[in-house]
């Protein structure tokens, strides 16, 4: 999407988040507006349910469910505090084994000078009746050990589990910072990662990198008319089509709105076209049905554009290069795969999403947030373009 683009895309969402502010009530806060704006853009479909439960129970959203709303999906302080707590116990387990490690030495520490007594006593000399004493004493020294090492061995299986779970819960949190919310894809600063490691890679191996950007098509037109919960799921989709068709080492990520990304690592630009065209074909060979009312809402195509690495790109200039084929492919009629990039003009910057899509999706007045729970997409086998329908999210309710 060009600058144009996402400029009139900001500009309507920015309304509508203002209108949605006004219509329920809601005082006109940075958080608030964050909150419509992310609803709005279809970006959160847990923040939309939620935000839908409140309007269903009150039909207002007041400022105190603004902030529980914000401070529960978008703050971005949730996963710092959540790694900042898991540290903070890690730590706090860490003193402990410092503790049995200490306690393990002092009682070594006891029982080697309790050995090192009677040592002296054997090769002293002493009479033979201070043995039996001796034994004795060796006896409780030994004993006492024991004791100490069956309570520190308990206490490291205790602290041994511990650390177990915290690491799970970091891992778990590092995982959940790096992911999209709504798709399950990388987000776009986990990509950002991502792709900087393949570059590197991809010189230091001297192996072929491609890069796939994918846009849907005419997105906005769907989800004026079927809704922004359809549209969601319409996300997850496309993010399912491509998991299912990429190595285990390559990335899908949601890069933004309707827009991914995909990194084939050792892929060349001949290949990257096959899983582009796989990619393509998959996603617009079944119809789209709402679960709640059977009706349906056509195909959705979209437009991917691929490209190679070069020995010179940077981050930057891949990417560029990609989303340059990708408008390729959208000037060329959409729904289509373009490795051949064409720069954008400045009087080539209208909204790729304007103009009615091929099925002639017409444009309906703006629906109230959904209350209704958001349906799955059901799966189907690729086939070409199958007359079975699948089953996706219901329609918003007022």
């Amino acid at each position: 999407m060009d600058q144009g683009s996402q400029y009139k895309t900001a500009l309507s969402l920015a309304k509508r988040a203002l209108d949605y502010i006004a219509r329920y009530g809601t005082p006109p806060t940075p958080h608030a507006y964050e909150i419509f704006y992310t609803v709005c853009a279809g970006q959160n479909a847990e923040l939309n349910e939620a935000l839908a439960e409140v309007i269903a129970n009150k039909r207002q959203v007041t400022d105190r469910d603004a902030e529980r709303l914000y401070e529960k999906f978008l703050s971005t302080d949730k996963t710092t505090a959540e790694m900042a707590s898991i540290g903070s116990n890690m730590s706090t387990e860490m003193s402990g084994l410092l503790t049995l490690i200490d306690t393990v030495s002092n009682s070594t520490n006891t029982y080697q000078s309790s050995l090192q007594k009677a040592e002296q006593r054997l090769t002293s000399g002493q009479p033979e009746q201070n043995i039996e004493a001796m034994v004795q004493s060796l006896l409780e020294a030994t004993k006492s050990m024991a004791r100490s090492n069956a309570e520190v061995s308990a206490n490291l299986e205790t602290s041994r589990a511990q650390v177990e779970q915290l690491e799970d819960c970091l891992k778990a949190a590092r995982e959940e910072s790096s992911r999209d919310p709504l798709t399950g894809l990388c987000n776009r600063r986990q990509f950002d990662i991502m792709l900087d490691e393949a570059i590197l890679a991809a010189g230091n191996e001297n192996t072929p990198l491609s890069l796939l950007m994918v846009d849907i098509d005419h997105f906005k037109p769907f989800n004026d008319e079927h809704g922004h919960v359809a549209g969601d799921s319409a996300l997850r989709y496309v993010a399912s089509c491509l998991k299912s068709n990429i190595k285990e080492h390559d990335t899908a990520a949601r890069y933004g709105g309707e827009e991914f990304v995909v990194i084939l690592s050792h892929t060349s630009v001949e290949h990257a076209m096959s899983v582009a065209e796989r990619i393509r074909h998959l996603i617009n060979s079944r119809h789209l049905v709402k679960k709640a009312t059977g009706e349906s809402m056509g195909r959705i195509s979209v437009s991917i554009g691929v490209t190679e690495r070069q020995a010179k790109d940077s981050a930057e200039s891949f990417l560029h290069r990609a989303d340059m084929c990708m408008y390729a492919a959208k000037a060329g009629g959409r729904n289509r795969v373009q490795h051949t990039p064409v720069e954008r003009s400045s009087d080539q910057s209208a909204d790729q999403n304007s103009d009615q899509p091929e099925d002639q999706l017409t444009d309906q007045p703006e629906e109230q947030l959904s209350d209704q729970p958001e349906d799955q997409l059901s799966e189907q086998p690729e086939e070409q373009h199958s007359e079975q329908p699948i089953a996706i999210a219901g329609h918003m309710s007022g």
